[in-house]
């Protein structure tokens, strides 16, 4: 049980910096979270973004309202049902999420070089069994 208290710990520590390395002063967090989303799936709901990152509808119709406020993202009535709005990114919050990724992967690259090379061999083999553990096969 210890082992599964560290490992929560760490592993959510390390979630909340690596996502600190994203936001920006212009993008926060949770608002990076937003527009990665959308860079995955395409399109989505004001419904859908709420239920992924877990906030109620009237915080999720903020969280639009300032990136669409900011040109990060786009709302139309949804093709098939004009009851529904769909959300996409513009141009400026897909440069917004490339820009993030690259942000965050520069620093974790940076923090993995300075480690010495017996732990850079652990990580390799902590991150392989990591995956084996917690992540399910696709199938």
């Amino acid at each position: 049980m210890e082992l599964a208290a560290e490992l929560q710990r760490v592993l959510l520590v390390s979630s909340r910096i690596l996502r600190s390395h994203t936001a920006s002063d212009a993008v926060s967090a949770p608002q990076f979270s937003v527009l990665a989303y959308l860079q995955r799936a395409g399109e989505s709901t004001p419904g859908a973004l709420a239920d992924f990152e877990h906030v109620t509808p009237p915080v999720m119709t903020r969280i639009l309202g300032r990136l669409e406020d900011a040109g990060l993202v786009q709302r139309a009535a949804h093709p098939g049902d004009g009851r529904q709005v769909r959300v996409t990114l513009t141009e400026e919050g897909q440069a917004v999420v490339l820009a993030g990724r690259a942000e965050r992967d520069a620093w974790l690259r940076t923090r993995i070089q300075a480690a010495p090379p017996e732990e850079r061999a652990a990580l390799r083999d902590a991150s392989r069994v990591l995956r084996a553990i917690l992540i399910p096969p696709r199938d």
